[in-house]
């Protein structure tokens, strides 16, 4: 399980019992990642997937920057991600079993 429990109905994330204030877009990339477990999510999916019918182009640095904000609230080190990690030159995977 992790040290997460995260409650997509409620809108409430935890890690290690604490609650962590997420964005909608910061929800919305968690779901889709925790959704595919395990599987390596392309970024042109997620782009599609977080900023449907936003109505403006969204280019790649908007994902990267979600992406680091999210592992600023999730992971202990940042800089050697455990549980969002980079597939370089493909996308992201959630590497946690929820």
């Amino acid at each position: 399980m992790g040290p997460f429990d995260f409650d997509f109905r409620k809108m409430e994330f935890r890690r290690e019992g604490r609650l962590v204030e997420l964005s909608r877009t910061e929800q919305r990339l968690l779901r889709v990642l925790c959704e595919n477990q395990g599987a390596t999510v392309k970024r042109s999916m997620l782009i599609d997937s977080v900023w449907q019918g936003d109505g403006e182009y969204v280019d790649e640095h908007a994902l990267t920057v979600t992406i680091k904000r999210l592992r600023d609230k999730l992971e202990k080190d940042c800089a050697n991600p455990d549980y969002i990690r980079t597939v370089y030159g493909i996308g992201y995977t959630w590497a946690v079993d929820l």
